[in-house]
């Protein structure tokens, strides 16, 4: 057997850090190619219109052209859609948005092809474009697509009738929440090439391997077996390299095709912004009845989102959105529609959180319009709702285990002295607290049961070194460390025999996204199912040499023991024995998310397999002067099931906590026109260290059974909880309810004025 080596629930130091602190790490911008082209996208600069013709001639004398391809030129299936075939890869009728791919241009320089790519002639004969929700909902004719509903979800459960007659009190309210840009550091990139055999080599900053490796064979007609993609060091994604790296890679992989080169393409900032998905825009509408205890008895809710003009992940945000409108609280009688609507806007896809956050701000700010009403704490509020082991979810699903829901709320509370808490509502800065609790089901849910299983290979090596293959991927949350740690922990070794390799589909089968908070949990059991394979060879070669019964070998610390005679080697002896004993010395281990009992018509039962819950505690000061808020300090207390590595959770929450506040109180993303006006960091105002306040992460372990030591998702959970708390935060101040974000100056000036 294998003992822990006491590496899970260690501070390890991140195995990428000092590359991508010194510059060693070698990004996409920094990489070359020989005989390498460059790329850059020709795309529609109006929101809605016909596509007439393309002239190339302005551009075709340039000493630099070399190419110019369009729809024509595409061998296979013209589709890109992630989920629904609702997106050509390059248009050659319908643009649909200001940023529609109608072709690309490939130069000999970087410089030259962004250059010439903005003097392609494009010719559209426009028609009067959608932009809003209500626009969207209302149209009874011209359609962006066959219908503008691009996808929808519900749960119908319980008498809701009969609940609201009973309710002491029905209490309506209306929230929206904004577009928001990912801005990661490194913009979309990505390197294709033919190889000897006819195939694609693909090296991109991405998210999702498999999804580009699918985009590629379909366009080209080329089988996956041809296909090789291989994420290169990624900076930052946040979602956005989801389903927009298919886009990209797809058209570099077909001007490499056809010009037999190498084919390299990095957006230009202005051009990622205005071309890639933002996070949807939800309006919501939430009628509630309660007792006079604040029971909560009935819930009708309707969340609308903005899809922008393709579904690229509507569908999922759509779902997540719906699972989780009313939060983790026991109600028993609810209606939830979640409808996505397409409009001639940049589409709207992943973003950490996939809708929850958009649902957790109308959830939780609905939560505080109710304990204003009942006069009653907004703690003491959640806490008598509050789910718990042996309760069900808004959609019935009975809870057996790992719900810390109510600890991460008493943490918060207890941290932060919510007892003896001070509001100060006098003078020009006031001072007010905000609370709000979130849950989130882990991976992709029953929706996306199907894909939702992930590998990991793991291979010995004759010297004692092991090499690990996952197939998520690292994208700046510390996965290489996490996947490192675990597969220490499992097979009994120390972390620094271990090397985590790049994500290459070459090397592990179809692992599905990297998205929902699915790395730990899924590669953590795919590994421990590879080590459960690998042990019995290593403790039968061990036995072997040791010349002793198999129940008296233990792995330990990279120390192989006969514990009968206390007799040892070194974990590098076993492996060449192995090696010389023509023994298998790698494996590949898989895990699959549980089957799911879930009524889909009606979105009852087990939405997903577990859930994380978080509380954030928000203080924050108003100046009524100026209408700007700042965030004093926010209390973030997560489940974590159990904590792989603390110091990586406590980064994440910090991570994520930063960019719910720049969500809810800088980020104001505009667009006129289908043009987008907020294209770079003098517009776009992300949060600076200015901006934050002091985050104090509180770490909450409930063990979840089916997760890899009992750990949960992180990812996502960290940013849901944070615009509802200070909005709350903000209500409290003012004494007047936030309805919308950002809450910039203007709005605050407008609500102290009322």
């Amino acid at each position: 057997m294998s003992k822990s080596t006491q590496v899970i629930g260690t501070r390890l130091k991140r195995i990428d850090a000092r590359g991508k602190t010194t510059g060693e790490t070698k990004f996409l911008t920094d990489i070359k190619v020989d005989n390498m082209l460059h790329a850059a996208p020709v795309f529609s600069h109006v929101a809605s219109g016909h596509l007439l013709g393309i002239d190339t001639s302005v551009v075709e004398n340039d000493p630099n052209f070399v190419a110019f391809f369009s729809a024509k030129d595409i061998p296979g299936e013209n589709q890109v859609g992630v989920i629904f075939e609702d997106q050509p890869l390059i248009v050659h009728d319908v643009v649909r948005y200001v940023g529609d791919s109608v072709g690309i241009l490939v130069a000999k320089t970087a410089e030259s092809a962004q250059r010439l790519s903005k003097l392609v002639m494009v010719n559209i004969e426009p028609s009067p474009p959608i932009f809003t929700i209500n626009d969207s909902r209302d149209c009874v004719d011209n359609f962006i697509h066959e219908t503008n509903l691009a996808c929808e979800h519900q749960v119908k459960r319980g008498d809701l009738d009969n609940a609201f007659k009973g309710a002491d009190h029905i209490i309506e309210a209306r929230f929206e929440t904004p577009l928001q840009e990912h801005y990661y550091l490194e913009p979309q990139a990505c390197i294709a090439q033919v190889t000897s055999e006819g195939g694609i080599d693909i090296l991109g900053s991405i998210q999702c391997p498999f999804y580009v490796q699918k985009a590629v064979s379909k366009a080209l007609a080329i089988p996956f077996s041809k296909i090789r993609v291989e994420q290169a060091p990624t900076g930052g994604a946040f979602g956005g390299k989801e389903d927009i790296p298919s886009e990209t890679c797809t058209r570099a992989a077909l001007a490499a095709l056809i010009l037999k080169r190498p084919i390299k393409m990095v957006y230009e900032r202005t051009t990622d912004v205005q071309l890639t998905s933002k996070r949807h825009p939800f309006q919501m509408h939430y009628k509630v009845g309660v007792s006079n205890s604040g029971k909560l008895l009935a819930a009708e809710i309707l969340l609308e989102e903005n899809a922008g003009a393709y579904a690229t992940l509507s569908s999922v945000v759509s779902y997540r959105s719906a699972m989780q409108a009313m939060g983790p609280y026991v109600i028993d009688n609810i209606s939830v529609e979640s409808k996505s609507y397409y409009t001639n806007l940049p589409p709207t896809g992943a973003f950490r959180g996939f809708g929850s956050p958009q649902a957790a701000f109308g959830h939780e700010r609905m939560m505080d319009v109710i304990a204003a009403k009942l006069e009653m704490d907004p703690l003491e509020l959640r806490l008598q709702n509050i789910l718990k082991v042996d309760s069900s979810t808004l959609t019935g699903h009975h809870l057996k285990s790992s719900v810390g829901a109510e600890e991460t709320l008493l943490t918060a509370a207890s941290a932060c002295d919510w007892e003896h808490r001070e509001s100060n509502r006098d003078g020009r800065w006031k001072t007010g607290w905000g609370v709000s609790l979130i849950h989130y089901g882990n991976c992709l849910g029953a929706a996306g049961w199907f894909m939702d299983g992930s590998g990991a290979k793991i291979k010995l090596h004759r010297d004692g070194s092991i090499s690990v293959a996952f197939g998520l991927i690292e994208m700046g949350q510390g996965a290489l460390t996490i996947v490192q740690q675990m597969t220490a922990e499992a097979l009994g070794v120390e972390p620094s025999r271990i090397t985590v390799l790049p994500t290459d589909t070459e090397q592990v089968p179809d692992s599905g996204p990297a998205v929902a908070s699915r790395n730990v949990v899924m590669t953590g059991n795919a590994i421990r199912d590879a080590a459960n394979k690998l042990l019995p060879i290593l403790r039968e070669a061990a036995a072997e040499l040791m010349q002793c019964d198999l129940k008296e070998i233990v792995i330990e610390n990279g120390v192989v023991s006969n514990v009968r005679n206390n007799e040892t080697l070194g974990f590098s002896e076993l492996t060449n024995y192995l090696y010389l004993s023509n023994r298998p010395m790698d494996v590949l281990g898989w895990w699959h998310v549980p089957e799911l009992n879930y009524d889909p018509a009606l979105g009852i039962g087990e939405a997903y397999f577990t859930y994380s819950y978080a509380t954030h505690i928000a203080r924050v000061k108003v100046d009524t002067l100026t209408g700007v808020v700042k965030v004093d300090k926010i209390w973030a207390s997560h489940d974590v099931g159990r904590a792989i590595n603390p110091a990586g959770l406590e980064a994440q929450i910090e991570g994520g906590t930063v960019q719910g506040i720049g969500w809810a109180l800088t980020e104001d993303f505009r667009v006129e026109d289908g043009k987008v006006l907020t294209d770079n960091l003098t517009t776009y105002l992300l949060p600076t260290a200015m901006d934050v306040g002091e985050i104090e992460s509180i770490l909450v372990e409930d063990p979840e059974s089916e997760g890899p030591w009992g750990a949960k998702g992180i990812g996502e959970p960290a940013i849901i909880p944070t615009a509802a708390a200070i909005a709350n935060a903000v209500s409290n101040a003012l004494g007047t309810s936030i309805t919308h974000i950002p809450i910039k100056p203007e709005y605050i000036l407008e609500m102290a004025g009322d």
